[in-house]
């Protein structure tokens, strides 16, 4: 494919919900990242995420195994040292410099909003934000199952450092920008099973249509990278 048309089908992509971003949690996610990243205004305007990258990314997580285990245990356990740790910033009362976010986690199959545009306004307004558990379905392979562990605090990261502090939906294009927007606040060891949780599982039930299992594996480095 020549190179301007490939920018081309890329741009038109964009992500398909874009509102107010919350600054204040995008200053943490200026403060905490670890290396460059696109910049805010180009997440919420740019599609990064081609049809044939989704494929590829769809291939994987449905696929088998890929990675070592030993690998994989690895990144997962400094996967969940990270999400702790991010976690943390986001819970952290304001007077202790976090954001002093409160996390109620709700039973039920049903997600707790119509939409990204209603949560990131409740932290918006309120910093405060409702979270459907891990606990309220089988559990992570690695992760394990609890109401309010590794899974559900790495949830609440993501939406509240990725998805409210860029003030992005959760179609397909605004799912990856939340991706490259946090992907460099995980350590190096710790991206492989973030990528897994955050981009494998998403891509794959909206390419799909079909809600995957949880899997624990690690991506090549190729879709790693990508972005």
């Amino acid at each position: 494919m020549d190179p301007s048309t490939a920018q081309t089908a890329v741009a038109a992509a964009a992500p398909r919900e874009v509102f107010a971003p919350w600054r204040r949690a995008q200053l943490e996610v200026d403060l905490l990242a670890r290396e460059p990243r696109p910049a805010p205004a180009a997440l919420r305007t740019a599609g990064f995420l081609a049809p044939e990258l989704a494929e590829r990314v769809t291939d994987w997580f449905t696929g088998p195994p890929t990675a070592p285990a030993d690998a994989v245990r690895r990144s997962y356990r400094a996967l969940a040292r990270d999400a702790a740790r991010l976690f943390g910033v986001v819970v952290r009362p304001r007077s202790s410099g976090g954001l002093g976010v409160r996390v109620r986690h709700v039973p039920g199959e049903d997600e707790p909003y119509d939409g990204a545009a209603a949560l990131c306004a409740e932290l918006r307004a309120h910093r405060t934000m409702a979270l459907r558990s891990i606990a309220c379905d089988a559990p992570h392979p690695l992760l394990g199952g609890a109401e309010g562990g590794t899974v559900d605090r790495l949830r609440a990261v993501h939406d509240v450092l990725g998805h409210a502090a860029l003030g992005v939906g959760f179609d397909l294009q605004s799912e990856f920008a939340t991706w490259l927007q946090c992907r460099t606040l995980f350590s190096a060891e710790a991206r492989g099973a973030a990528f897994c949780e955050l981009v494998g599982a998403v891509t794959t039930f909206v390419v799909t249509g079909v809600k995957p299992e949880l899997r624990a594996d690690l991506p090549p480095a190729a879709l790693l990278s990508a972005g």
